[in-house]
């Protein structure tokens, strides 16, 4: 089985970087492992100096020319939704933002499997976010989807098993032209398509336990952490706080970029990523307030960020002091 990354990257920010600390990862527990990478031809031409190293760790390495309506972020979705097209031979795939905590190489035998979005059935969802539920069927019903109405599965894309074989090719042609579909309609993410091509094929993808994708983010990761196979740590955030996971921090990456790989002392970190977690970390497990977070300070910090995007950083940036003074005191 090989195990595939798909980048769409420049020196401008950290794609690059984050998938180099994934790969380095999967070798510590898999030094035999099979890494392909999917780029693009703009990212292929950024590959000099120190970003060239990644080219080190990777066993096969393909390019697609990519249409140049379309910006970096449609770019690497273009890439994701088309990659069995490229690719040959079973694969894992594995988002940018990942990290490899043990050996990948038994998995059941499925046609295409994923993990749970934030481990929850939309059923459960629905009872303690509603307002999350109801802003993904918007977005569905403007794009005339259903696959968040009718079904009661919703996959995470981020980290996906693929047979080679005609199911999963059928698959990825539908979950393409279904992007195709969204870029037209103003939707960039994947998601939405990834879920809808399922749906529209009979509900064909298989779950996979939530080891294979904890997403620690997600109120329903943590179960998972203690014999997680991959961390998924989601590198895109609405604010700047430095993350309670170590290896999700703009600093890692920043020393990736000065040194061109991840240096000694982040391996160190990858030998065991599980407790790679702040001194000040703190698990708040009760429904309550978890609800009441969600419903009330995460929905204003996104109509701030969404509406008011300069007030936006300047509270996060306020934030930001406020959190260095307590410490200073």
């Amino acid at each position: 089985m090989k195990y595939l990354y798909v980048i769409t990257s420049d020196n401008s920010d950290f794609y690059l970087e984050q998938t180099y600390l994934s790969m380095t990862s999967l070798r510590h527990f898999m030094p035999k492992a099979f890494i392909s990478l999917l780029i693009d031809n703009t990212t292929e031409n950024s590959l000099i100096n120190t970003r060239k190293n990644i080219l080190n760790i990777v066993d096969e390495l393909k390019t697609v020319i990519i249409d140049n309506q379309y910006n970096k972020k449609a770019r690497s979705r273009w890439l994701k939704t088309s990659m069995r097209q490229y690719i040959d031979e079973d694969f894992l795939f594995l988002d940018g933002d990942t990290i490899i905590t043990e050996d990948l190489s038994i998995i059941e035998n499925i046609n295409i499997g994923a993990v749970l979005n934030e481990h929850t059935y939309l059923s459960d969802l629905g009872e303690y976010n509603p307002v999350y539920l109801l802003d993904m069927q918007k977005i569905d019903k403007r794009l005339g989807f259903s696959s968040t109405i009718n079904l009661n599965t919703y996959f995470n894309s981020g980290v996906l098993f693929c047979k080679d074989c005609t199911i999963t090719h059928n698959f990825f042609q539908e979950w393409h032209n279904q992007w195709l579909y969204c870029f037209e309609h103003g939707t960039i993410t994947d998601q939405q398509s990834f879920n809808q091509a399922n749906y529209s094929l009979g509900n064909i993808i298989s779950e996979l336990s939530g080891e294979w994708n904890c997403q620690i983010l997600a109120d329903g990761g943590v179960r998972f952490l203690h014999n997680a196979k991959i961390i998924h740590y989601f590198a895109t955030s609405l604010v700047s706080f430095e993350p309670a996971f170590r290896l999700a921090s703009a600093g890692v990456f920043a020393l990736i970029k000065e040194n061109g790989y991840p240096p000694p002392e982040i391996q160190r970190l990858l030998e065991a990523p599980k407790t790679a977690f702040g001194t000040f970390s703190r698990v708040v497990s009760d429904m309550n307030v978890i609800g009441a977070f969600d419903s009330s300070m995460f929905s204003k910090l996104v109509w701030l960020n969404r509406r008011h995007p300069n007030l936006f950083r300047k509270c996060d940036s306020f934030m930001a002091f406020l959190r260095i003074k307590s410490r200073k005191q």
